[in-house]
């Protein structure tokens, strides 16, 4: 690849005068950020034999848009499964194996809305049915707080999806009414089928969740089970997290261990490399926490599902696809793992601006095994970074012989690119190759600090393309406008 921007910021590049604090401890940040968020008391019961989820949730929603709200807007995500669905989670191409067993339907019935203790009337609508509205009575001013209780049944798909169930597990991402972002209003993306399309602000977590006692439960939060008769209870606690996710099975396997203060799982179903994964994913928390900054809590979970896609991430809790060769594995474990940087502890509109935590998260993998070659001599840093450059290029090369002119821009919404390839080429794969080139061209150590900036900066916060840029700029000692403009606004020619 053509270092363009290289001799470019040799030339800019300044003494930086910027001082850089280190991070704090995983405790600190938790207590105090907490304090500041909503709450979600969630109690939920699984039904094997229905396939259904059952489950009343108390939100104290505090409004911290800074304006005066009269509603109330959650995602319905499930509904995304409905047979009537206009919006599909899965595109026709990966249909076959997001439903090996032919065509299957979800969905999410509310059943009863309260409003600060009285029953309210409730609208569900959006693009595609995907929006629970809720109206306050006299409006919800900003700093204040307002509960609302739900009551609500899931139904599950034969899917393997994040949301669903197959005969080796159940998935439960996004499965819940969860509050959606207000910036400048309401954001109400529904379920694309390309990318990862949630969005939501950091909260706090309170669930309790009962299921049969034959199953094993990974879960975000802190998480402890009991068992009493033939159920167990899953009880969990989730500080300054932005989501909450499940999974079950009757076939996992667990191997445990420690990233500093860190307890890390891994649950699978049958993997003759099951204790070098675990170490993977354990080495992958303590690098990421020397580059990036601290992983503030006590647990994570990786866990294999069947999975349409390779992985996903959620906080505390990564789905890994069981499907997957045994090389490759190791790569999605620590894409995912990195994501617990590049997603949860720092956000992002994942619809419209989804380079930010994947191309991040690509390249801080790609640096993982810079560092650690030793954990996978298929996917070293060159091989990695010289396989994106031939699959971009190839890419573009193919495009070029239908298209007089080739969108390369990476400033596209997810559901704006034509097809899944072109989203994942133009997000992952050429995010991954603008931040090798920035570290190329500003040294490794530089780049690091670019990234210890925007993750103490923007921690516990949703960042926007220009606070990403900022940031870097301030971590490097150099002016990047101009160089993240180029790549992002698809400028930028890559190739010999």
């Amino acid at each position: 690849m053509k270092k363009l921007y290289a001799a470019i910021l040799a030339v800019c590049m300044v003494t930086s005068s910027f001082v850089f604090f280190g991070c704090s401890s995983g405790g600190d940040f938790i207590s105090s950020n907490k304090d500041d968020l909503s709450n979600y008391y969630i109690s939920a019961e699984l039904d094997t034999n229905t396939k259904t989820v059952s489950a009343s949730q108390k939100v104290e929603y505090k409004n911290n848009s800074g304006s005066t709200l009269q509603e109330v807007k959650f995602h319905l995500y499930p509904n995304a499964f409905r047979e009537d669905a206009k919006i599909k989670p899965v595109s026709a191409q990966n249909e076959t194996n997001a439903y090996p067993n032919g065509k299957s339907y979800g969905k999410i019935e509310v059943e009863l809305v309260k409003a600060n203790g009285k029953n309210t009337e409730f609208d569900i609508g959006g693009d595609d049915m995907n929006i629970l509205s809720i109206w306050v009575e006299g409006g919800l001013q900003k700093g204040q707080t307002a509960t609302f209780e739900i009551e609500f049944t899931d139904y599950l798909p034969m899917a393997a999806h994040r949301y669903g169930y197959t005969q080796n597990n159940y998935s439960l991402g996004n499965w819940y009414p969860v509050a959606c972002v207000y910036d400048d209003g309401w954001v109400t993306n529904p379920y694309y089928s390309n990318g990862d399309p949630f969005y939501s602000d950091m909260a706090n977590y309170h669930v309790t969740f009962t299921y049969p006692e034959k199953l094993t439960a990974a879960s975000t939060g802190n998480f402890s089970v009991t068992t009493e008769g033939e159920k167990k209870i899953l009880t969990s606690e989730a500080y300054v997290v932005r989501d909450f996710a499940l999974c079950f099975s009757d076939k996992y396997q667990v191997k445990k261990g420690k990233a500093g203060d860190t307890t890390v799982q891994y649950l699978y179903f049958d993997d003759q490399l099951a204790d070098e994964n675990l170490k993977a994913a354990q080495k992958a928390v303590e690098t990421f926490e020397e580059m990036i900054g601290d992983y503030p809590y006590e647990s994570l979970c990786v866990a294999q599902t069947d999975f349409v896609y390779g992985g996903m991430e959620y906080p505390n809790l990564v789905f890994v696809s069981a499907d997957i060769d045994d090389d490759y594995l190791k790569q999605v474990i620590v894409h995912e793992i990195a994501h617990q940087w590049w997603y949860n502890l720092v956000g992002n509109d994942q619809v419209a601006y989804a380079w930010m935590d994947e191309g991040l998260a690509e390249y801080s993998t790609a640096l993982f095994f810079k560092k650690h070659e030793e954990y996978c001599e298929e996917y070293n840093y060159q091989k990695i970074i010289k396989s994106a450059e031939k699959l971009y290029t190839t890419f573009v090369d193919v495009l070029s012989t239908f298209n007089d002119k080739v969108d390369t821009s990476m400033s596209r919404a997810t559901n704006d690119f034509p097809t899944e390839q072109e989203y994942v080429c133009m997000t992952y794969t050429k995010g991954m190759l603008m931040f090798e080139d920035l570290c190329f061209s500003v040294g490794e150590s530089k780049f690091e600090k670019g990234l210890k900036t925007y993750f103490e900066a923007f921690k516990g916060k949703n960042a926007k393309p220009q606070n990403l840029i900022d940031s870097f700029s301030k971590g490097c000692g150099v002016d990047l406008q101009s160089f993240f403009d180029a790549w992002v606004g698809g400028t930028v020619v890559i190739g010999n």
